[in-house]
């Protein structure tokens, strides 16, 4: 095995882009100004399951202490987490920090719902494993703007480590 083979990006940046359709499709059950959809559960439901179900008794303390009495706070970070995580891999842009704030996210979500009924968790193991792979590999240099921007922008270091 070659280890300086040099695999085709495309899948990548295919894969990339339909990840963040996803993150941003998921938005649409936590909708501002109440987080919630017109019919169904929302973000509050959720993170109620996540204390009804915690896995860890430390993650549901913290869900009932500090987030729920917190909620219209949290519920826009969490809202403008994902959508900038979802703008960042669908336009390829700061692809780093949106793979890495992503598989932060896909943690955290994997962590909060292990043992909630009906939810599989190895889908988010597999998402934070999309994540990581689009942090490390720069994912956004191919079809997305990252590519444009190391190229006009090299005089700014930190721009350079973020596509």
């Amino acid at each position: 095995m070659n280890l300086q083979e040099r695999a085709p990006l495309w899948p990548i940046a295919v894969s990339r882009i339909l990840i963040g359709v996803l993150w941003l499709f998921s938005l649409r059950w936590k909708l501002p100004p109440d987080f919630a959809p017109a019919a169904g559960r929302g973000l509050m439901d959720w993170l109620q399951l996540e204390v009804q179900h915690a896995a860890f008794a430390f993650y549901g303390d913290f869900v009932a202490a500090v987030i729920i009495p917190n909620f219209t706070l949290f519920a826009w970070i969490i809202f403008l987490s994902e959508l900038l995580v979802g703008l960042s891999l669908l336009t390829g842009t700061l692809t780093r920090l949106g793979g890495a704030v992503g598989a932060l996210m896909a943690v955290n979500l994997g962590i909060g719902l292990l043992e909630v009924p009906g939810e599989w968790p190895w889908s988010y193991v597999m998402l934070a494993l999309w994540q990581g792979t689009f942090a490390i590999t720069g994912a956004g240099r191919m079809a997305g703007m990252d590519g444009w921007l190391r190229e006009k922008v090299t005089a700014v270091p930190w721009l350079q480590w973020l596509t």
